[in-house]
């Protein structure tokens, strides 16, 4: 499969929730593997999954996503470009753009 570019939904300050479809798709859900996330600079940090119940829904969570946040600069109001590459099983951070 080609690199697919996903939305992702920041709810909250520093917690990053992927949606159910996207976690399913890319294999994540399989034992809550880990998510290795790849910056603008090429630097990659690998999270935990953990699974949250908001109103009796399913979600997926991204642990330690405050780290990632603070390391890039990153603050509210920016908008997150990401590609899944499912070889690597990873996310790779393509662009940042203010809303």
């Amino acid at each position: 499969m080609d690199p697919k570019f996903f939305n992702f939904s920041r709810k909250g300050d520093y917690r990053l929730h992927l949606p159910v479809e996207v976690v399913e798709r890319a294999g994540l859900s399989d034992n809550l593997q880990p998510l290795s996330v790849q910056n603008m600079t090429w630097d990659i940090e690998v999270y935990e999954m953990k699974t949250e119940l908001n109103g009796g829904t399913l979600r997926y969570a991204v642990d330690g996503w405050r780290k990632f946040m603070v390391d890039n600069q990153l603050e509210f109001g920016h908008m997150l470009h990401f590609t899944y590459v499912t070889s690597k099983k990873k996310i790779v951070l393509n662009d940042v753009t203010s809303i």
